[in-house]
C-alpha cells in the first residue's frame, strides 16, 4: 500500500501579542513616500505571509504583481487617478483574484493537500464539487473578494512589522490596470498596496470608533462591555 509523504509542521514561534498590536495600532496610510528601497529578503517575506493566507476550501484566489520599475510605476499611476504615491514607493503590488482559474487549479490544491497527508483522496472531486457549487450561490466575485482581502492585510501588516510603511489604495480604474499590465479578464483587480518608507512627518492617528459602539454582545444592538 502506497504511504502518503508528510512534511514536517511548520514551527510556531512563541508569539509576542504586543508587538502585533502595537503594529497594528501605529499603522498609518502613507500618502507620500521617500526613494529608500525595499530589502529583496524583506519583499520575499510580505510575499510569502500573503501566501500562507487563509482561504475558502484552502482554494487560495489570490495573485500578485510586483511592481518595482519606475516606468511601470509610473503607468500604474496613470491607471490610478494620479496618486503621487504609486511612483514615489519603491514597490507596489497589486492584488488580483481569479474565478476561472481558482477552478481549473482545484484539483492541483487538493491533491496537494493529500499528498500531505491531509484529507481523502477519494472524496477530492465531490469536495471540489460541493465548493465550486457553495461559492456558485454566493458569487465568485464577492468570494474572491473576501479571500483577496485577508491575503492583503496578511501582506500590509507584514510589511508594518518589518519596519516598512503602507498605503492600501482602492482607488484606479481596473480596466486601465489591467490593459497595462496584461492581466487576464477574468482577474479582479482587488487593490495595490504601496510599500517603503513615509516622508516625514508622520500621519497623525485620526481616531477610530470606540468598542462599545461597534461590538456587540450575543446579538446585535446588545451592549457589549469592556472590561
Amino acid at each position: 500500500m502506497r504511504t502518503q509523504t508528510q512534511t514536517p509542521a511548520i514551527p510556531r514561534l512563541a508569539p509576542n501579542p504586543n508587538e502585533l498590536l502595537e503594529t497594528i495600532r501605529t499603522r498609518r496610510a502613507t500618502d507620500h513616500f521617500i526613494s529608500e528601497p525595499v530589502d529583496d529578503a524583506d519583499l520575499t517575506k510580505i510575499l510569502e505571509a500573503a501566501r500562507q493566507a487563509p482561504s475558502g476550501y484552502n482554494l487560495q484566489p489570490w495573485r500578485l504583481i510586483v511592481v518595482r520599475d519606475a516606468e511601470n510605476r509610473k503607468r500604474l499611476q496613470n491607471a490610478a487617478y494620479n496618486q503621487e504615491k504609486i511612483s514615489e514607493a519603491p514597490v507596489v503590488l497589486i492584488f488580483l483574484g481569479m474565478k476561472e482559474q481558482t477552478k481549473s487549479w482545484a484539483k492541483e490544491v487538493f491533491e496537494e493537500g493529500n499528498r500531505l497527508g491531509l484529507g481523502q483522496p477519494e472524496k477530492s472531486a465531490a469536495i471540489i464539487q460541493g465548493a465550486t457549487a457553495f461559492i456558485s450561490n454566493l458569487g465568485w466575485e464577492l468570494w474572491v473578494n473576501r479571500h483577496v482581502m485577508i491575503a492583503f492585510s496578511f501582506a500590509m501588516l507584514a510589511a508594518e512589522s518589518l519596519g516598512y510603511d503602507t498605503a492600501p489604495m482602492e482607488g484606479f480604474d481596473a480596466d486601465a490596470v489591467k490593459s497595462e499590465f496584461a492581466i487576464p479578464r477574468e482577474a479582479e483587480v482587488i487593490a495595490l498596496l504601496a510599500i517603503g518608507h513615509a516622508q516625514e512627518p508622520d500621519k497623525k492617528y485620526p481616531g477610530r470608533l470606540p468598542l462599545e459602539k461597534i461590538v456587540f454582545a450575543e446579538k446585535f444592538g446588545q451592549s457589549w462591555q469592556v472590561s
